[in-house]
């Protein structure tokens, strides 16, 4: 899938308040770093850290820098590398930190060299930033159970049902992409606005 596609449909008139507001703190920043915070890190923090730091690119925003972390490490789901190949990323698994990791990049924008390796660690792992980040909390147990997220310069929830819930069933696929494109298009919009604020 193109890019201009994937990051410029149009996300649900109830969460355009929420996004500009998440833009608008964003387009503040010189440098902006930007933590996805979920539960396990699994799942959506990685979907968000990927989109995110592909849709920076793509909208020429060369001063943001992405991470994903959770209030516990667990692993990367590997059906989120098969997601994110259909839509026309490359996915290289390495062994690293003691778990599969990998290096998921759109080829138009990044090389393998160049992106960052994705694997399951908590919010405060020493590769993330420690402080001066704006943490976004992308699934409610976490945004429910760090109601301050210390370090971060600014705390703003944006919650996306868990494709977990599909996961061993024949919809997981379409679950999974349909996670995807949703995430693209807020995430999108966000990186697209704040192009046009700074």
């Amino acid at each position: 899938m193109e890019l201009s596609a994937l990051f410029s449909k149009a996300p649900s008139k109830d969460r355009v308040e929420q996004l500009e507001a998440i833009a608008r703190a964003f387009a503040k920043e010189e440098e902006l770093k930007v933590i996805f915070i979920c539960t396990h890190n699994s799942r959506r923090s990685h979907f968000s850290e990927i989109l995110f730091r592909t849709a920076a690119l793509h909208y020429g925003l060369n001063h943001v820098h992405t991470f994903s972390g959770g209030t516990e490490g667990t692993a990367l789901f590997p059906v989120v590398a098969e997601s994110c190949k259909r839509f026309g990323f490359e996915t290289r698994e390495e062994a690293a930190y003691g778990q599969r990791s990998w290096k998921i990049f759109h080829s138009a924008l990044e090389t393998q060299e160049t992106t960052p390796l994705l694997f399951s660690k908590v919010y405060n792992h020493p590769l993330n930033p420690p402080e001066g980040y704006h943490a976004i909390m992308v699934c409610d147990s976490a945004n429910e159970a760090c109601p301050v997220v210390f370090g971060a310069k600014e705390r703003h929830p944006l919650l996306f049902i868990d494709p977990k819930r599909s996961d061993g069933t024949e919809e997981q696929a379409k679950v999974y992409d349909e996670t995807l494109a949703l995430i693209a298009s807020e995430l999108g919009y966000i990186a697209r606005r704040v192009s046009e604020l700074i």
